[in-house]
């Protein structure tokens, strides 16, 4: 039986990293041949081809990189049945959000992948993630998943809560879409694989600022949003959406300059309603967008690229309050 042939792409992070014997130093891993020798039994059951296009910490992590790792799969898209990209856990959500948008249409997964420790650290949790990360990429998923430890997770869905080998990630308003225990279990809500022409859109405009909301917050600092002449705006509210009245006459200087604003929930798992109090509907009159149970990050990274992709006011907010890739509840 022929083996499935699966992509590593190498970005940078922990888990592309070894420690060096003789030096100590942490040093990045430099072939395919050394991960082969920490983990060799994975090459009985599949065929690794490793490319290398960054080695950066997820904190230098920046939308251009997206879009060579968008890019790199759609180059090498019809040779493999699953790719796996080796990143840094830190900015692993906002990457995968961005994959989910850049690549649509998928026809097999795109798995990423970290670790809080280099991969020949005995006590660390590389190789464990990067077994469970290869057999998730051989699957019958169809979408960006997020792999750290036994659970496999919606990227656009995902969010970092620890650094804590058990449960590094996690997905607060989403449940995963597959498990490793005894035996590996697919769930029914996940994307299958099924025949689609892949849609690589790796456009984004970064010139995005969040503003969460806090008591107290002053008119200096919204004036000073206000001009700087961001391209649009993710506001976290309070709970459902709630928010201050008297950002309402600031709201109707963002709507008058042709900013969009997307409004979140700071709650961790909670949703954005803007039509449970009357307050709401004045949000929503004032051109103030739903995120509905969009995460922060998938929220901010959702509008980089929508900035992109729509050409008026409405289709943003079409492309915004509509799930692409499942990454709102309609």
């Amino acid at each position: 039986m022929a083996r499935a042939k699966v992509a590593l792409i190498y970005v940078g992070g922990s888990i592309g990293m070894v420690m060096n014997q003789k030096t100590g130093r942490i040093e990045p891993v430099e072939s395919l041949s050394m991960i082969h020798r920490l983990i060799p039994e994975l090459q009985k059951e599949v065929a690794l081809e490793f490319f290398s296009i960054a080695n950066v910490g997820s904190s230098e992590v920046t939308p251009q990189l997206w879009v060579e790792i968008a890019e790199k799969i759609e180059s090498i898209y019809d040779d493999f049945e699953g790719f796996v990209v080796i990143h840094g856990t830190n900015t692993m959500s906002y990457t995968a959000t961005a994959l989910s948008f850049a690549l649509q249409n998928l026809r097999k997964p795109v798995i990423l992948t970290g670790a809080l420790l280099p991969i020949n650290d005995l006590a660390g949790d590389g190789r464990m993630n990067m077994i469970f990360a290869i057999r998730a990429a051989q699957m019958d998923i169809a979408e960006v998943c997020i792999v750290l430890g036994p659970k496999v997770l919606r990227g656009c869905r995902a969010k970092k809560v620890d650094e804590s080998l058990l449960q590094t990630f996690d997905s607060p308003r989403f449940p995963p879409l597959a498990d490793f225990s005894l035996h590996s279990h697919l769930h029914p809500w996940r994307m299958v694989r099924r025949k689609r022409t892949l849609l690589c859109r790796p456009t984004f405009d970064s010139n995005v600022i969040i503003l969460t909301l806090h008591p107290g917050l002053s008119e200096q600092y919204l004036e000073a949003i206000l001009a700087s002449k961001p391209h649009g705006i993710i506001m976290r509210a309070y709970g459902p959406g709630m928010l201050s009245a008297h950002l309402f006459p600031w709201l109707r200087k963002v709507k008058n300059a042709g900013i969009p604003v997307v409004i979140i929930s700071q709650s961790l798992r909670g949703g954005v309603d803007l039509h449970r109090h009357r307050k709401q509907l004045t949000i929503e009159e004032l051109g103030v967008i739903s995120g509905k149970n969009m995460g922060f990050e998938c929220a901010t990274v959702k509008l980089m690229w929508a900035l992109t992709q729509a050409r008026t006011p409405l289709r943003l907010r079409e492309i915004m309050e509509r799930s692409l890739v499942g990454e709102l509840d309609e």
